[in-house]
């Protein structure tokens, strides 16, 4: 971000240093240089990760070289005796770019911003704010239609325009005895070496992504996860984890599921899913019948379960699926409005006046969708053509994959509906027959 010197926040004078880098091994020691590792004991603190190993933060770097991230740093320039290091950063913000489906299979380049963290004793001095701002201008200057984060905390972002778009559910399936499905599946699985998916993982992934809005390519962790090369809470191998694929009617892999056992002391007896990707429903159920015939297990958990699943749908009990959490998971910040909304499918056509604001002025005012019934065109509308739809660009972030519905946001407030019936409107052109679902987080 190329930013340095004196900083004036709040009325308090303040003296950092914004320094931006890549991530580096030095070829010499095969350690990662020391402002890598200054940075990563920084997001450490922030994220309440602990320490790393020698072999674990050479794990990380090598996962964030791969995954391409570009780093910022802010540096104290006072140090006080016997506190932490000036070397290490006081704030750090990093992204990176992955395609992100936005319908249809259609993928675009996104933004992705992570490992955003102040220390608890440089809050309240524009951190954050100076951090964040510098990106999403750059980053719309740099052409990507939108940015996209995953929030560890639910309050923090949408003032600076981020919406949530996509949502994940925590289940928990009773596999005991009378597990049964209404239709039986194909059952065209067999199970693997965990290192396996190494090679096939990516791949699979690949087909699932371009059949789910919202879904993006994966980072480098989740290949890791999935073959049990990473635990992510020992930053060591995990020996304990095992997999299965499924076969499509030509014998090649077409999902997959990596789990473990959470071992005897859990009651009752569990399994834990890792990662689970299915191209197709079929793969989808014979999984799922995989999962439930283990033996020495009457559970199987899955903390990233798609919000609209077809699972209760697959039993003849649907009680046996149980949720017991929903979050938000994906959030979007429109950066260029006509280019996001032009960049998706509309499979409904309809023409709506959408008013925009957006308090950072990067993608506000009044544009017209324009849909035939598979693309839109959008174009800017003079104040003297009367909008549809007033709404924030946080809102207009939600409804982009068509997670969220105009009409429950219009009921809330969120939405303005200035021409009767327009939100009903918005809601059937907005969707994208699909609802999203992107078992990923950044």
């Amino acid at each position: 971000m190329g930013m340095e010197g004196d900083l004036d926040y709040c009325g308090c004078v303040t003296n950092y240093r914004f320094e931006d880098f890549e991530p580096t091994i030095d070829e010499a020691t095969g350690e990662p240089d020391e402002r890598t590792k200054a940075y990563f004991a920084s997001t450490s603190v922030g994220f309440h990760d602990p320490r790393s190993t020698d072999a674990a933060l050479v794990g990380r770097v090598k996962r964030a070289i791969a995954d391409g991230r570009k780093l910022t740093a802010v540096y104290a320039d006072q140090e006080f005796g016997h506190g932490l290091d000036s070397s290490i950063p006081v704030a750090t913000f990093a992204w990176f770019e992955k395609l992100v489906n936005v319908g249809g299979g259609r993928l675009v380049p996104g933004h992705l911003i992570t490992w955003i963290t102040v220390r608890p004793t440089h809050r309240r001095r524009g951190l954050l704010r100076s951090l964040m701002t510098t990106d999403l201008a750059e980053a719309k200057a740099a052409g990507y239609p939108f940015a996209a984060l995953t929030a560890t905390e639910g309050g923090i972002y949408s003032r600076f325009g981020f919406g949530v778009a996509t949502w994940l559910r925590s289940i928990e399936v009773d596999t005991s005895p009378g597990f049964k499905m209404v239709r039986e599946p194909d059952r065209r699985v067999e199970m693997c070496l965990p290192s396996e998916l190494r090679e096939l993982a990516p791949k699979i992934y690949d087909r699932f992504m371009r059949t789910s809005p919202g879904a993006m390519e994966r980072q480098q962790t989740y290949i890791e996860r999935a073959t049990g090369a990473l635990n992510t809470e020992t930053g060591e191998e995990d020996r304990g984890v095992r997999a299965a694929l499924h076969f499509d009617e030509q014998g090649e892999p077409d999902g997959y599921v990596s789990y473990k056992f959470a071992g005897w002391s859990k009651t009752p007896p569990t399994v834990d899913i890792i990662d689970f990707v299915a191209v197709t429903d079929a793969a989808y159920a014979s999984l799922w019948s995989f999962l439930a015939a283990i033996d020495l297990s009457t559970r199987v958990t899955f903390g990233e379960s798609a919000e609209y699943s077809p699972l209760p749908w697959l039993l003849t009990d649907s009680r046996r699926v149980k949720t017991v959490a929903s979050e938000d998971n994906i959030w979007i910040r429109i950066l260029d409005v006509k280019a996001a909304l032009e960049a998706r499918p509309w499979y409904v056509p309809g023409t709506l006046t959408i008013d925009i604001d957006d308090s950072l002025d990067l993608a506000g005012g009044r544009f017209t969708i324009t849909s035939d019934g598979e693309s839109a065109e959008v174009t800017p509308a003079s104040d003297s053509t009367p909008a549809d739809l007033g709404l924030g660009i946080a809102e207009l972030g939600s409804l982009y994959l068509g997670g969220a519905d105009p009409v429950i946001l219009a009921r809330a407030g969120r939405i303005d509906e200035q021409t009767p019936g327009s939100a009903v409107l918005a809601s059937a052109m907005f969707s994208l027959g699909r609802a999203p679902y992107s078992p990923n987080g950044f």
